[in-house]
């Protein structure tokens, strides 16, 4: 496993905002009101969701929850067999869905494992609300069991086909409502981890749009006024996992145990059209 990584080496939207990591689009009228504090609570990251040191991460899961391909089966692998052991016991889950486990070997407490919608096999706007109460569900566990802080991949955006773009939409307006709500103050950190440098890219040019910048903290001309240990802060990041999701209509992943091998392996069944993997 890759160096663990700790909430306070993750970059806040305020700091990126003042480091000036975050283009600002004057065309672009943002659909919020700023608000610092919120500001505060909001990182974008480029890395691997596994290493985060945090209360709580979010698995794209299938709706099997038993593991799969992408960040889900980065996810099942970095846990143990416990995870696997465990998820069994939670009976499945529907899409737009979420639910909580342990999170075992990883360095965050919990898993929050919410099924995203397959874009390509509903209507759009069937799969927007199952996406958007994918990140509601989340955040709604995440304060319902304590964990003040929680992360995100891109979920669905992978083969399950949703449009990134969107994806990235729906997901910041679902936690800036979240957070203007009366359960918001709850929660100390949203985290918004991606696996792709696409979607990084999307989620800097569309956050200012749900999470403006206060006027006194917009783009200056003058970046190097940020202290060297919040510059440093700003690029001490995971890096994503060089491979990418696996095929749907690949077999699902299954644990079994050997007598010559204490730890579990991923095995792949032969009929791959009764099983979907799982994905960002």
């Amino acid at each position: 496993m890759a160096d663990v990584i700790q909430l306070d080496e993750i970059p806040t939207l305020s700091l990126l905002y003042k480091l000036n990591r975050i283009p600002l689009d004057s065309d672009q009228t943002p659909l919020y009101p700023p608000n610092a504090a919120h500001n505060d609570k909001i990182s974008i990251i480029k890395g691997d969701i596994t290493v985060l040191a945090i209360d709580a991460i979010v698995n794209a899961a299938n709706e099997a929850l038993l593991g799969g391909g992408g960040v889900d089966g980065a996810i099942h692998r970095a846990a143990g067999p416990d995870l696997y052991d465990e998820c069994l016991t939670l009976g499945g889950c529907e899409a737009g869905d979420a639910k909580i486990s342990n999170g075992y070997e990883l360095p965050s407490k919990k898993i929050i494992h919410a099924v995203g919608p397959r874009y390509y096999a509903l209507p759009a706007s069937e799969a927007e609300a199952k996406l958007k109460s994918c990140y509601r569900k989340g955040l709604e566990l995440a304060v319902e069991h304590g964990q003040k802080s929680i992360a995100f991949p891109a979920i669905s955006t992978g083969v399950f086909s949703y449009p990134n773009a969107k994806a990235c939409n729906d997901a910041l307006g679902e936690v800036r409502k979240f957070l203007d709500g009366a359960d918001g103050d709850k929660l100390e950190r949203v985290i918004f981890c991606n696996f792709l440098q696409k979607d990084q890219d999307i989620y800097y040019q569309t956050v200012s749009k749900y999470f403006p910048p206060p006027a006194e903290a917009e783009k200056t001309d003058e970046p190097e006024k940020a202290s060297t240990d919040e510059a440093d802060i700003a690029v001490r990041l995971p890096d994503a996992p060089t491979t990418e999701p696996q095929d749907p209509e690949e077999p699902s992943a299954k644990k079994q145990k050997t007598e010559e091998v204490d730890d579990f392996v991923v095995v792949a069944k032969e009929d791959a059209k009764d099983h979907n993997k799982g994905e960002l």
